[in-house]
């Protein structure tokens, strides 16, 4: 069981922190116009190297060569999201200059540390990628640490070529959950890497490489991730430090029940099913990650079992999560095989399979399932009575573009015993092109999320703004924006890394203009 619930977790916890990760070719070569000149990094603030920067809240700014894909650059500071992650200590809301060169977000600094930002991935406007990435490092002390890691990434049994794979250093072990990275770098061609400036501390080093270039790690088509084993920096700088890649294989509903029964007798008791998930499903029905979410006495005794590419296994739920299911209707019995089978082939022919295949051009696609109590998921609009079980799957994505970006969602609500379509949504921002007609808010995406997702809204003039996140107790837990913004579309990142599982609504008041909608954080 322990060797399943080490490969249980590294999957779920690196799946998550790299769902949007780098793409295949880190060289000059990537840029698509031959007659365009690379991408490159032109300028920073902080400085490169800068020492002594002020502690609490500060400002990073990456001004580019050229301007922005604004929608194909965000950053987390639990793992990666899309186009580069930090160590800060928190990040909040990215903006962009008018002439989208130069990207601006905040995060919190403490004394006496070291940070970095990595960016591994960014496209122009004219649809020219990063030429290479670019690491940034500051610390608000007086200098840096003088230690090293470095080694190998291998490839293993899946064959993928190691040269440009991402490398990093967590500063928790991936049995805790996502990894807190502390330290990152690049492999050269041979898969060889120096990770720099590393502090003292028990450190977990992760790799992993995006096969299929499309700028996010999705297992289930073939993307790879590895682990080595942890290792203990004091003072002083370490080598041979070895990874190794691991492939995937995704699994059907049927692979996935029969897991389930194989290993339900060594389930703590009692316990009660609250619901299962699953995402980044291929066009047959098939994911790479299912949970099943069990609550037993209290939250010392409710655990989570994973069937994943890697073996299957058991860990104990955090508190967010518990707090969300424990008060969700208990699952009796699963759906029958030929339910899910049927809704998620009905939900493909139905419309959502119009979503693929995904363009590099987009910001972003996944697909979700969720089984049980759905009125506390992405679909309390659709649930026709409260006290039943329902299917549901949402196929969503992001379209980009300099003048802004697109969100376009479709959910499908099913028969929890036949798995009938009961119903079907899809949500659809006004149009990128010129000048937003009236004020929008659009639905956050991606919706559950994990730790952070995007919110996007439209001006048809220049207006005080103000966006604001409150729980369902109706307190603010998060202030996007409080000022002045022009006219046009925009969009804030949310990250919601320090709050609880569940349901929280996000208001936007422009003008005379007031909205709300509601989101849901699953860990």
């Amino acid at each position: 069981m322990c060797h399943h619930i080490l490969e249980e977790i590294l999957m779920k916890s690196v799946t998550i922190a790299f769902l949007s990760l780098l793409t295949i070719s880190l060289a000059s070569a990537q840029h698509t116009e031959g007659t365009s000149a690379p991408l490159t990094v032109a300028s920073t603030s902080p400085a490169n190297l800068a020492a002594n920067v002020a502690t609490g809240s500060t400002s990073v700014s990456i001004t580019f060569s050229d301007p922005l894909d604004t929608t194909s650059f965000t950053l987390g500071s639990k793992g990666p999201e899309r186009g580069a992650f930090t160590s800060m200590d928190t990040v909040s809301a990215i903006s962009f200059s008018s002439d989208h060169k130069t990207v601006t977000f905040t995060g919190r600094l403490s004394a006496g540390k070291s940070y970095f930002v990595l960016i591994y991935y960014a496209k122009s406007a004219a649809s020219v990628l990063l030429a290479a990435p670019y690491g940034l490092y500051f610390t608000t002390a007086a200098s840096f640490p003088s230690t090293t890691v470095s080694g190998t990434v291998y490839s293993g049994s899946s064959g993928v070529s190691t040269a440009g794979s991402f490398v990093a250093l967590s500063s928790t072990s991936i049995l805790g959950g996502d990894p807190v990275f502390i330290a990152g770098t690049v492999a050269d061609p041979s898969g060889n890497f120096t990770i720099p400036y590393v502090p003292n501390g028990t450190l977990y080093p992760l790799a992993a490489k995006d096969v299929n270039g499309d700028g996010f790690l999705d297992p289930s088509q073939g993307d790879v991730v590895g682990t080595g084993s942890q290792v203990v920096v004091n003072n002083s700088s370490l080598s041979g430090v070895s990874i190794t890649f691991m492939s995937s294989t995704p699994f059907s509903y049927k692979d996935v029940i029969d897991s389930l029964n194989a290993h339900s007798a060594s389930f703590p008791t009692p316990n009660a099913l609250k619901m299962v998930q699953a995402n980044a499903f291929d066009s047959t029905g098939r994911s790479g990650y299912w949970e099943f979410d069990y609550v037993g006495t209290d939250r010392a005794h409710s655990f989570v079992f994973n069937v994943q590419s890697f073996g299957a296994g058991i860990r104990s739920m955090d508190s967010g999560s518990y707090s969300w299911v424990a008060h969700i209707k208990t699952i009796g019995s699963l759906p029958p095989v030929s339910a899910v089978t049927s809704f998620l082939s009905s939900a493909e022919k139905g419309g959502g399979g119009a979503y693929r295949p995904v363009p590099m051009s987009w910001n972003g696609f996944d697909v979700q399932l969720n089984i049980g109590d759905l009125t506390w998921a992405n679909y309390w609009d659709m649930v026709p009575d409260t006290s039943k079980l329902y299917l549901g799957v949402t196929y969503w994505y992001g379209t980009s573009g300099q003048n802004g970006s697109t969100l376009k969602q479709r959910r499908f609500l099913g028969n929890y015993n036949t798995g009938a379509i009961l119903g079907t949504t899809g949500i659809t921002t006004p149009g990128r092109e010129g000048k937003p007609a009236e004020f929008a808010l659009a639905q956050n995406y991606p919706n559950p999320f994990n730790p952070s997702t995007n919110i996007e809204f439209t001006l048809p003039r220049t207006s005080p703004v103000r966006l604001s996140v409150y729980n369902m107790l109706g307190q603010e837990v998060a202030t996007l924006v409080n000022g002045t913004l022009a006219a046009g579309r925009h969009t804030v990142q949310f990250d919601g890394t320090h709050l609880a599982s569940g349901m929280y609504v996000y208001r936007i008041a422009a003008g005379n203009y007031v909205n709300t909608m509601k989101m849901v954080i699953l860990k």
